[in-house]
């Protein structure tokens, strides 16, 4: 699709190509499974009932959707294997009417508006960016804002996984904010993988507490969030294995990079 301020601040208005298109879950899930994991993670900016219709379309057996103050998540179950896919913050929160029309100027003249766009972003000013100690582990350290959102959800997470997963493979997944919250759940939890788009970095020394057993790290073009919060604040690194892709047509832009649409549209080719 072209590109479009919509599918960065409004992913929810676009169908996954996966749905639209009726792909085949199973057989993507063999050949294609980062398309997977970004079509989830897609999905997980609709609402409940959407995102329960989605997944039974993919054919889940259950789909457990947690809310809790804006922390967002959801736990689909296959009979032999589990997703559990956290929700991102939307790139673009309670802005104005006034702001959009001025962010639409600034890239119709190709003038950076992340100023006006990050106004607004939990990942960039309502979440604490200040370092807490991660579940008391010596020289692990984390972002408190992050670590917060996943602590609003985690323990009806983690219940679920017990009681209703049965035992079976589990894997998570997420895109930006969400993303930041699957790198966190892996260090609380041992998930065949953890595979995340638009990662901000997360914390410091997430080796010595990460229990799963892989984490790969997407980075579409040039996505700006993955480079926050800078490393020189808070010794802040990435983690994982970074897996770099590029738009379809060679372009980048700095703005568009980030929607997890066109990390999903790049990631289908």
């Amino acid at each position: 699709m072209s590109k479009s301020f919509e599918a960065v601040s409004s992913p929810h208005k676009f169908i996954p190509s996966i749905i639209k298109d009726s792909m085949d879950f199973e057989h993507l899930w063999q050949t294609k499974p980062a398309f997977i994991f970004s079509s989830l993670s897609h999905i997980a900016y609709f609402n409940e009932i959407k995102v329960k219709t989605f997944m039974e379309t993919l054919g889940a057996k259950k789909t457990f959707v947690y809310d809790h103050e804006k922390a967002q998540a959801f736990l689909s179950i296959w009979e032999n294997k589990a997703i559990l896919t956290f929700r991102g913050t939307q790139p673009i929160e309670s802005i104005s009417f006034f702001q959009k029309i001025r962010i639409k100027y600034f890239l119709t003249f190709k003038i950076n508006p992340l100023p006006i766009m990050f106004s607004n972003n939990d990942i960039l000013a309502d979440l604490n960016f200040t370092p807490t100690s991660f579940d008391n582990i010596n020289d692990v350290d984390v972002h408190s804002g992050f670590l917060g959102e996943l602590d609003k959800l985690w323990n009806n997470i983690i219940s679920d996984i017990n009681q209703k997963a049965g035992g079976i493979p589990i894997w998570v997944t997420g895109h930006s904010l969400g993303a930041a919250m699957a790198t966190l759940a892996g260090m609380r939890h041992s998930f065949e993988s953890v595979t995340t788009f638009g990662e901000p970095r997360v914390g410091s020394n997430i080796n010595k507490a990460f229990k799963s057993k892989d984490h790969n790290r997407y980075v579409n073009g040039d996505d700006p969030v993955t480079t926050v919060p800078p490393e020189f604040l808070f010794n802040y690194k990435h983690h994982g294995n970074l897996i770099p892709i590029q738009n379809k047509d060679g372009t980048t832009n700095m703005i568009y990079d980030h929607s997890i649409i066109y990390y999903s549209e790049n990631l289908s080719l």
